[in-house]
């Protein structure tokens, strides 16, 4: 957009704009549809030139926008632990380190910068690559001997496609379990047994992975609501459940380890139960995609109702209680998960 001079004017044909004054500093609103070709919602960015007879050249060029700051991890490893390059990687202040590693990612950086005076150990480096591996779209793009810089290199996710996924893991893990428990009697190794549960503890490695992920496109989108179509307060949804979903997980893995220490008394009694709890959770994963408020209610009541039944049996010490209370505590969560998608739904409506 070029301004121009009035001897200009009989020639050409444009749009009258009014100057506004503020505090000594001139603005005046750029045309929308230009705005919006060149996405200056996302650069911020207006590049700007004056000639010598004073007209005024504006250039759009989106692929410019702003890199934002990294976020810096100061390792401060000293001097003698870094020329030890057999030194252990778990120690506490570096595992305080992976900590706030993991804490970027969540919260939404996409460029994180590990920096260190002297050089890095190479096992702490293998940490921090390995980490990395575990972060959806994270790359490690440049080491050098005193820092490491990793990235963020993704193009436009759709979130429910993520939430999808970790549903799905979490019904894969409720799955594996109940057919552990079905073969329990005609398993002839323990070793067998114990190796199929192991197996299933390590997918919980897999379920944080998931929730990284959904968190950390939730951080981004909250922090720059113009980049994506949904609502802020829809991404907090999918937050609050993506953490009910992390914790049946957990309580998936504590019946794994609990069922490697001990046997089930009344097996036919807690497959029942494990039964009712995956078509409760399989429930929750049909809903996802319906805005159904009314069977939602209903589907809380039920919930709350088989909740009352089993803490009677809990109360009067059920023989396999251990099972029954992350049992209860699966199907109470998958009723809170409820609750956050009548408030989704009534949102959207608002």
């Amino acid at each position: 957009m070029k301004t121009i001079k009035n001897n200009d004017l009989d020639r050409e044909k444009f749009t009258e704009k009014r100057v506004q004054c503020v505090k000594g500093s001139y603005y005046m609103y750029l045309p929308k549809n230009l705005c919006e070709k060149y996405e200056i919602d996302h650069s911020k960015i207006v590049y700007m030139k004056q000639f010598a007879d004073d007209s005024l050249l504006l250039h759009f060029k989106p692929q410019s926008r702003v890199k934002p700051e990294p976020f810096v991890i100061n390792m401060n490893i000293p001097q003698d632990e870094s020329n030890r390059e057999a030194k252990s990687s778990h120690s506490p202040s570096f595992e305080y380190l992976l900590n706030q590693y993991l804490t970027a990612y969540i919260i939404g950086h996409g460029n994180i910068v590990f920096r260190n005076a002297s050089k890095i150990p190479l096992t702490y480096r293998n940490r921090i690559n390995a980490m990395t591996k575990r972060f959806y779209g994270m790359v490690v793009v440049s080491e050098t001997a005193t820092e490491i810089i990793v990235e963020e290199h993704l193009g436009n996710i759709d979130i429910n496609v993520f939430w999808m996924q970790l549903l799905s893991k979490i019904n894969l893990m409720m799955t594996n379990f109940i057919e552990i428990v079905v073969s329990y009697g005609s398993m002839k190794k323990d070793d067998e047994l114990l190796e199929l549960l192991d197996e299933l503890i390590t997918q919980d490695d897999q379920i944080d992975e998931h929730r990284y992920t959904v968190e950390h496109i939730c951080h981004k989108a909250l922090k720059a609501p113009q980049i994506t179509h949904t609502s802020c307060v829809k991404y907090l949804h999918y937050s609050e459940m993506t953490r009910f979903i992390e914790r049946i997980g957990d309580y998936l893995v504590k019946m794994s380890i609990l069922l490697k220490s001990r046997v089930i008394t009344e097996p036919a009694f807690i497959l029942e139960q494990l039964n009712i709890m995956l078509t409760t959770y399989t429930s929750i994963r049909d809903f996802a995609d319906r805005n159904d408020t009314v069977n939602l209610w209903e589907f809380i009541q039920k919930i709350d109702v088989y909740a009352v039944e089993m803490k009677q049996h809990i109360n009067d010490k059920h023989p396999d209680t251990d099972f029954l209370v992350p049992i209860r505590r699966i199907c109470n969560i998958c009723g809170d998960i409820a609750e956050i998608r009548i408030n989704d739904i009534l949102s959207q409506q608002a």
